[in-house]
């Protein structure tokens, strides 16, 4: 018998009559959530009996029950690396389960397998190695954005950026000619001085022509065909009005006359 179970015994006996320490253990897995890991836990259960009883059997199992619940939930966030730490949350919240009157305390004892607590610094490694690198993609990528939106917004800023105060490379600019301009607009996305990427408003353009002549019926497809075949005449394209009229296969549509070749008289309305 232990010092406090002495100790309880003698005041039991003094205020409460007679009255005999009765002890319970139990072993539980309580699983850490961190690594998937788990604790061994030995909980000692000490009961105050009235003296010539036994505990029934139905109390010992609710209380258990309600005591095991609480260990678990108090384990569970803790790493297999913090043994200690865990076991003190577990025995907290055995103190503050509502038991039985028969019941006096729970005390826990925590042990961890060599083989977790390995399997845990391998896996604390693992995690702190990603942040690092995730840390380290993170400040390039705040880095890089900050270029682009300080260094890289026009030609000029990007060509003194390059030089770097070093007047010998200034001639070395002028081999590159309009590379500097070309480079800034694929960066910024086309707000730079020059016109954005080639081809991407080719490409809307061609969508809404497309989109357009899909929805026309057949006279104001004709209609258009005989307009379009005026505009390329007008901007000095009469392969492309040939082309246009054999390919739509409309004999109706007939060729411009010259006169009307490049005076932009097609832009003002339908013949």
């Amino acid at each position: 018998m232990g010092f406090l179970d002495w100790l309880e015994t003698l005041l039991a006996r003094r205020h409460r009559g007679d009255f005999v320490p009765h002890h319970t253990e139990l072993a539980q897995v309580l699983r850490s959530e961190r690594e998937n890991r788990e604790f061994r836990a030995r909980i000692t259960l000490t009961w105050l009996l009235p003296w010539g009883t036994e505990l029934p059997v139905d109390i010992e199992t609710s209380v258990c029950d309600r005591l095991i619940v609480a260990a678990r939930q108090a384990a569970t966030p803790f790493s297999v690396l913090h043994r200690e730490e865990a076991e003190s949350a577990v025995n907290l919240a055995l103190g503050r389960v509502e038991t039985h009157p028969y019941f006096r305390r729970a005390r826990a004892v925590l042990g961890v397998e060599a083989e977790a607590v390995e399997f845990a610094r391998e896996q604390m490694t693992r995690d702190l190695e990603t942040e690092r690198h995730r840390m380290a993609q993170q400040a390039e990528v705040t880095r890089l954005t900050a270029l682009r939106d300080t260094m890289l917004r026009d030609g000029s800023i990007a060509r003194l950026w390059w030089l770097q105060s070093d007047p010998k490379k200034l001639m070395e600019l002028v081999k590159h000619g309009d590379e500097f301009e070309k480079a800034i607009n694929l960066v910024s996305g086309g707000h730079g001085t020059q016109p954005s990427a080639p081809g991407v408003g080719e490409t809307t353009v061609a969508e809404l022509i497309e989109l357009f002549l899909a929805e026309l019926g057949p006279e104001h497809r004709r209609l258009l065909i005989h307009q379009l075949n005026r505009v390329f005449r007008g901007y000095e394209r009469p392969e492309l009005a040939d082309r246009l009229v054999a390919t739509s296969g409309d004999g109706a549509v007939e060729p411009s006359p010259d006169s009307d070749h490049g005076n932009g008289r097609y832009l003002g309305g339908v013949p």
